[in-house]
C-alpha cells in the first residue's frame, strides 16, 4: 500500500479499529508487524480500558504486554520517558547516544527483542497543548532497514495520529472553508516532497526565512503542531497534491 492510499484509506475508515488495520497494513508491507501507540499525556480521554497507561491500541506479543506492566516498566522505559522531549524518529538500539542507559533499561531492551521485537524505533507525536504520543514499530524478525524509511514511516504515524485521533475524540477536520495562499500551497507542497526549506525557497524563489513564515501560516491554519502533520491534513483535505 503507497503512503497516499494510506492516506485516502484512513481518512474513510469507519472506525478508530479500521484505521488500525490500516496501519498494520501499511506496516506490514516495511517489514514491520509489531505496533504500539500510546498517549504520553491525557491517556484518560482514549478511554482505553483494554490497556494501562500509556498504551492505547498495540499487537505486541500478549506475554510481553503482561510482563511490562506487571513489572511496572512504563516508570522506567526510556521511550516513556524520553519521547516528550524529542521530536524525530529513533531507532532503540541507539538511544544510548541520545542519553545515558541505567543497566535496568539496557536489560529492559534486552527483554524486548527476545520477546520479539526487534529493530524498534519509536516517532513522537506531538499535538496541541502539549499532548504527545508516541507510535513504536518493530519487528519479530531483523529490520535493519528501518532506518532507511524513517520519512516514509514519520508521514504514516502523523497521519494514523491524526485520523485516530479523529475517530476518539471526534476533532473536527479541516473545515471545507479553509483557504490556503498559493506561497503557502507550494510551501507545503515541496515539504511534502521531502524538500528543506531552504531547497523550498530556491525553487520557488524565496528566502529561507520567507519560506518558513508561509509555513508557519499554514501551519497555524491547519491547527498542526509540525509540518508533517501539516501536509498530511493539506493532503486529507486536498488543499495539494504531491
Amino acid at each position: 500500500m503507497r503512503i497516499s492510499e494510506f492516506i485516502e484509506r484512513s481518512n474513510t475508515a469507519g472506525s478508530s479499529e479500521g484505521v488500525f488495520a490500516l496501519l498494520e497494513d501499511i506496516c506490514a508491507g516495511f517489514g514491520i508487524d509489531q505496533i504500539a501507540y500510546g498517549a504520553l499525556t491525557n491517556h484518560v480521554i482514549y478511554n482505553s480500558q483494554s490497556h494501562q497507561a500509556p498504551a492505547v491500541v498495540l499487537n505486541y506479543p500478549p506475554d510481553w504486554v503482561d510482563h511490562y506492566f506487571t513489572n511496572g516498566y512504563q516508570h522506567m522505559d526510556p521511550v516513556v520517558t524520553l519521547t516528550p522531549g524529542l521530536r524525530r524518529p529513533y531507532l532503540w538500539d541507539r538511544m544510548d547516544e541520545i542519553v545515558a542507559l541505567t543497566d535496568e533499561q539496557k536489560t529492559f531492551f534486552a527483554e524486548a527483542r527476545g520477546a520479539g521485537l526487534k529493530d524498534g524505533m519509536s516517532i513522537p507525536l506531538h499535538g496541541p497543548f502539549g499532548n504527545v504520543a508516541v507510535l513504536s514499530l518493530a519487528s519479530r524478525e531483523s529490520n535493519r532497514a528501518i532506518e532507511n524509511i524513517f520519512g516514509e514511516l514519520n508521514a504514516v504515524a502523523a497521519q494514523f495520529h491524526t485520523v485516530y485521533t479523529d475517530h476518539v475524540l471526534g476533532i473536527r477536520q479541516v473545515p471545507p472553508s479553509l483557504r490556503l495562499t498559493e506561497r503557502e500551497r507550494e510551501c507545503l507542497l515541496w515539504s511534502a516532497r521531502g524538500k528543506s526549506s531552504w531547497d523550498t525557497g530556491m525553487i520557488i524563489g524565496i528566502s529561507e526565512h520567507t519560506e518558513n513564515f508561509h509555513l508557519k501560516n499554514a501551519m497555524a491554519k491547519l491547527e498542526a503542531g509540525s509540518r508533517v502533520v501539516a501536509v498530511v491534513k493539506a493532503i486529507r483535505a486536498g488543499l495539494i497534491s504531491p
